[in-house]
């Protein structure tokens, strides 16, 4: 074997250095792309969405922590697995059908697909791209959020938009945020008399904020109605202000049919205490020329008035010249009630007529006695009604003239 010459040997050694060169920088590429991989499993991983890969066979070559937790499983279960053997039949053929459309036109494709799951039907909107360059694809990538939460929300907001929509009270919402605008239901509009396409800064100005109860409110064309205006606050996200809302009732109709009820409960009223004080004060003819009235309960301004008049006018009508007033149910009573029966007495005296008392009681003669009543030319005291029936029967048979029988001694 020949000797290297010293220019060989020189261009060998160049060599190996260069190998070690590449070597070098080929473990520092392996390095920074173990590093990178490291990396992007770590953002994949703790990324609070759901990230995958699938092959064209639709079985998974990537899932991160959250992907695979949703599912039940462990990332190393699912890869390698396919959505047919993860997720029900009907849902993984529906997902399967928009990767393969992907796959075909290398277009991205976002939905929503709700999913069964162990927890429950949840909705995730999903990002379904191709993986691969401009001239093949290689995969499928997906990226979803779950928007359970969102979709349950705006449900509930639709529902509450529907109810304040067709409601048929008046309904105000002050946003927490002055930059943002006032809403009012069509109600109120119809309620204040504004037109349809009237703005909420206009309803607003009926109503004062935080201001709650019954209120009399002048419409824009004039009318006058009463309404019930309820205050409270809604509830913002954590750290904001409170909305506000004002819901307004019309009760204009409910407070007149209130009057009209209360009215004609008076009426009622009065004409029960009428039709009571006619049967309390029950003016009978009992001879020629008498009459009786026994007074029964209690003798009070609206009752006296009416027992005169009836007493007064019945003696008209009959051409009465005595009466009979019977005093044995009549009540206790104080200066006031025999200070009205005094009255009666007189005013029946005063038309020329005679009056002839009887059932009077110790309480009752003591009150009399108080309000400085005495017997006087023209009333007759007897004990009883019987006694007053036996005189006026003495009277008759004596040829129609009066004659006074003495109060019988029942000692």
């Amino acid at each position: 074997m020949s000797a290297s010459t010293p220019g060989e040997a020189e261009s060998a050694a160049e060599s190996a250095a260069e190998v070690a060169a590449l070597r070098a920088q080929l473990d520092s590429l392996r390095r920074a792309h173990a590093s990178q991989q490291l990396l992007l499993r770590a953002i994949a991983d703790h990324a609070p969405v759901v990230l995958y890969a699938k092959d064209l066979a639709g079985r998974f070559t990537l899932s991160n922590r959250l992907h695979a937790a949703l599912l039940g499983r462990e990332a190393h279960e699912v890869v390698g697995a396919s959505e047919a053997e993860l997720l029900d039949e009907s849902t993984a053929a529906e997902i399967g059908a928009i990767a393969e459309r992907v796959a075909r036109t290398r277009v991205p494709h976002v939905a929503e697909f709700e999913i069964p799951l162990a927890g429950g039907m949840r909705v995730f909107l999903e990002h379904v791209f191709p993986l691969g360059d401009d001239d093949s694809v290689d995969g499928i990538g997906g990226a979803a959020i779950d928007i359970t939460e969102r979709k349950q929300a705006e449900g509930v907001a639709r529902v509450f938009a529907a109810l304040a929509e067709h409601s048929p009270d008046g309904v105000l919402v002050r946003p927490a945020d002055p930059k943002r605008p006032l809403l009012a239901n069509p109600a109120l509009l119809r309620l204040l008399g504004l037109a349809a396409d009237a703005s909420a800064e206009r309803a607003a100005e009926w109503f004062t904020a935080g201001r709650t109860g019954a209120r009399e409110l002048v419409r824009d064309d004039g009318d006058t109605i009463h309404v019930e205006v309820t205050t409270f606050d809604i509830p913002g996200a954590a750290g904001e202000r409170p909305a506000s809302a004002t819901v307004v009732r019309d009760v204009t109709s409910l407070q007149r049919a209130l009057r009209e009820r209360e009215q004609q409960v008076e009426h009622n009223r009065r004409q029960q205490a009428e039709l009571i004080a006619e049967l309390s004060a029950p003016l009978l003819p009992l001879l020629p020329g008498v009459l009786v009235l026994p007074l029964i309960g209690s003798l009070d301004d609206a009752r006296s008035i009416h027992v005169r008049e009836v007493v007064l006018e019945g003696i008209a009508r009959h051409q009465s010249r005595v009466l009979i007033l019977d005093l044995t149910g009549l009540r206790a009573v104080d200066g006031m009630p025999a200070e009205r029966l005094r009255g009666l007495i007189e005013a029946v005296q005063l038309i020329g007529a005679r009056v002839m008392l009887t059932g009077i009681r110790p309480a009752v003669a003591a009150a009399l006695v108080d309000v400085g009543f005495s017997p006087r030319r023209g009333v007759t005291v007897l004990a009883t009604l019987a006694d007053a029936l036996q005189a006026t029967q003495a009277t008759q048979a004596a040829g129609g003239r009066y004659v006074a029988t003495k109060r019988p001694n029942r000692g």
